[in-house]
């Protein structure tokens, strides 16, 4: 059995932010962060024998779009996933379908996909059967409430069960705390939220994060709700418990790999954040670090090196892919844009930088993480999701074309510019302080030649 590459588990959350693991507590230190609220053994054992990064970043805010490009290693203008309910160019393998043609694999995917079309859920054959994996069938009520207990069981059995001589890559796509969506007007009109201390919580209630007021003139669009203080606390509250729901899941997958004697890799992270009361914000699709940061632990005793919290290296969604096929011995996909951090979680120490990150966001918003300092810039939208980027010279939409200079389409005016090293909640914009237009004008030039140049805007859509 050691001759053998290990099997590896991939566990993906649902708008899970980073702050959101009773480990992180001594990180993240302000009461507000919710890692304080919440207990999650299950999460904590990770981190304590694994690797984790605080410096972990969603390639685009939004379900479909994050999961298009931590399946493939391209971004979502790649992928062609740049909103929700469509399916990823069809010139772009998944990681099954990479792993089919090139590893001795078997493949199993259990629970929400969304990266196929207008379905979350795959089935066993058919459409809607993910490309390159077998399905392990589960209900599909598109709630974590019902679905994550169900994915969790059916791979928990299938690890325990598992004995043929070649390894295997499976995937669990878990719901929650997605469910927290549901206590908002914004999707269903019927707020779940108590409008006072119903059950006398008291001051086991979250306080409002010190971002919750803010002075910066926000280009980004809103996803805001006219919340009481007590709703926003009873809302924060109910995260917080579906985050531990959550948590219970991941230990059934984590029982079972340690109940195995060959060696398992599990990576765990999420799509997205949440904007969890932060620049009065729910959900996602913002720019700000409560929708962007997620978690990204590697779990797999006696390889990955254990207890080590990473707050130096920034990396992103966009890796997971490349590290997948190192750990399976194959190369990456064709034109995939991540890195493989095999080598860094195994001995703590690398000979790449890893100080950037990019990320997209509605349409036409991008992002850099630069060491220090996070940079926002918003092409303006035509309102065409499929020709998003309006051009300078005649006001005609078209679709991105990076190769061409990103200098020929229309941006918002104002920008936003936040050093996360002192002002990690993100109250002061400094772009409009002359001191930083040298700062900005080299984050702009980083965009546009290390990622906006690079990109293949994607050609083969399944818009169904």
């Amino acid at each position: 059995m050691k001759t053998r590459k290990p099997n590896i588990l991939i566990v993906v959350s649902d708008q899970q932010g980073i702050d959101t693991i009773a480990a992180y507590k001594d990180y993240f230190k302000h009461e507000a962060n919710l890692c304080h609220w919440l207990k999650t053994p299950n999460f904590d054992r990770m981190v304590a024998n694994g690797y984790s990064f605080l410096e972990s970043h969603s390639t685009n805010p939004v379900c479909c779009p994050a999961r298009s490009s931590l399946f493939t290693g391209r971004y979502s203008t790649e992928t062609g996933v740049t909103f929700n309910n469509v399916g990823i160019d069809k010139n772009i393998p998944n990681m099954g379908e990479w792993f089919g043609d090139k590893a001795d694999y078997n493949r199993v995917y259990c629970g929400k996909w969304h990266a196929g079309g207008q379905w979350n859920y795959p089935d066993i054959e058919g459409e809607r059967k993910i490309p390159g994996f077998e399905t392990i069938p589960v209900g599909v009520s598109g709630t974590g409430d019902f679905n994550d207990y169900q994915v969790a069981g059916a791979l928990k059995g299938y690890i325990m069960k598992y004995n043929e001589d070649k390894p295997f890559l499976a995937v669990a796509g878990l719901m929650n705390p997605h469910d927290i969506c549901y206590w908002t007007p914004l999707l269903h009109g019927n707020r779940l939220v108590p409008k006072t201390d119903l059950f006398n919580l008291g001051n086991s209630l979250p306080p409002l994060p010190p971002n919750f007021d803010f002075q910066f003139k926000d280009p980004s669009p809103k996803q805001q709700v006219e919340f009481s203080k007590s709703e926003w606390q009873n809302y924060l509250y109910d995260y917080c418990r579906m985050i531990e729901k959550l948590d219970a899941d991941l230990g059934r997958l984590l029982d079972a790999v340690d109940s195995r004697t060959d060696e398992t890799l599990v990576l765990f992270t999420s799509d997205h954040g949440e904007g969890s009361a932060r620049h009065k914000r729910v959900q996602k699709w913002h720019p700000f670090e409560q929708s962007v940061k997620v978690p990204l632990i590697a779990y797999m005793p006696g390889q990955v090196k254990p207890n080590v919290i990473d707050q130096k290296h920034i990396v992103s969604g966009i890796d997971l892919a490349a590290t997948v096929c190192d750990y399976a011995g194959i190369p990456a996909p064709p034109n995939c844009m991540g890195r493989s951090l095999k080598g860094l979680i195994e001995t703590g120490e690398t000979n790449d930088k890893m100080d950037v990150a990019f990320a997209e966001f509605q349409h036409t918003g991008r992002v850099v993480r630069k060491g220090d300092f996070k940079y926002v810039k918003i092409y303006e939208f035509s309102g065409n999701p499929d020709q998003p980027f309006v051009r300078i010279e005649d006001d005609q939409p078209e679709k991105f074309q990076p190769c061409a200079g990103s200098s020929r389409y229309k941006t918002l005016s104002v920008k936003l510019l936040f050093n996360i090293k002192i002002d990690p909640w993100e109250l002061t914009d400094l772009s409009p302080d002359p001191a930083y237009a040298g700062k900005m004008a080299e984050l702009d030039h980083l965009l546009a030649e290390e990622w906006e140049k690079k990109m293949l805007p994607g050609t083969h859509f399944d818009r169904n």
